[in-house]
């Protein structure tokens, strides 16, 4: 929670993530978290780049949470993380994860201070065994799209933004990696952490990572 409501200061918030990771991975990455810190939990691994920790832990079967409820023939969300029979089963109180599907896996939201997706944040997060995703989000300009693939030696991403909104393209590169933007080799990709930044206007944009 002070992650994600401003409480840390920017010097500590790797530390603070850091920590929380590690207390996470001594619970053996099983979900502890209830309907309200769980909203926070999701965010912060999220925003700070940690979504196959999070992947991790909802991708478990034998541990109570989601795919311990899909494991139980839960064909909607139950009450409680191990799915209890004598509580609510068509229950929405721990759906956040939704969230993330758009923010982190299909890497559609918007960059801070923006209102209204004036300004677009495509941050696509390739995790565990997902190689492919497709999201789309109406936003009040109208549709964002995203539809990405990777493979052993590439990454692409196909975009739409609509008009009168900006976007930000997050890639997941390296320090070798090659980006090209519709077939046209970029040479000034900014590369922090791994995470290469291009910054686009409204319209439909191609990109490919070759690693």
């Amino acid at each position: 929670m002070p992650l994600c409501l401003g409480l840390v200061d920017e010097s500590n918030k790797k530390q603070v993530l850091s920590n929380l990771i590690d207390s996470i991975n001594a619970k053996i990455k099983a979900l502890t978290a209830g309907d309200i810190g769980f909203h926070f939990l999701v965010q912060a691994l999220d925003e700070g780049g940690a979504s196959q920790v999070l992947f991790d832990m909802i991708n478990r079967d034998d541990v109570p949470g989601y795919g311990f409820q899909l494991k139980k023939g839960a064909t909607a969300l139950t009450e409680s993380w191990p799915a209890l029979e004598n509580v609510s089963n068509n229950h929405f109180m721990l759906g956040h994860v939704m969230e993330w599907f758009y923010s982190g896996i299909a890497g559609i939201s918007q960059e801070e201070n923006s209102i209204g997706f004036k300004h677009v944040k495509i941050r696509p997060q390739p995790i565990g065994d997902i190689n492919f995703a497709k999201g789309s989000f109406h936003s009040p300009n109208g549709w964002i799209t995203t539809d990405w693939k990777r493979t052993q030696t590439n990454f692409s991403l196909k975009v739409h933004i609509p008009a009168n909104s900006t976007a930000t393209v997050y890639l997941p590169v390296t320090s070798t990696s090659k980006v090209y933007l519709d077939g046209t080799l970029l040479s000034d990709v900014e590369n922090k952490d791994n995470s290469g930044k291009i910054n686009i206007g409204s319209g439909e944009y191609n990109f490919e990572v070759m690693n």
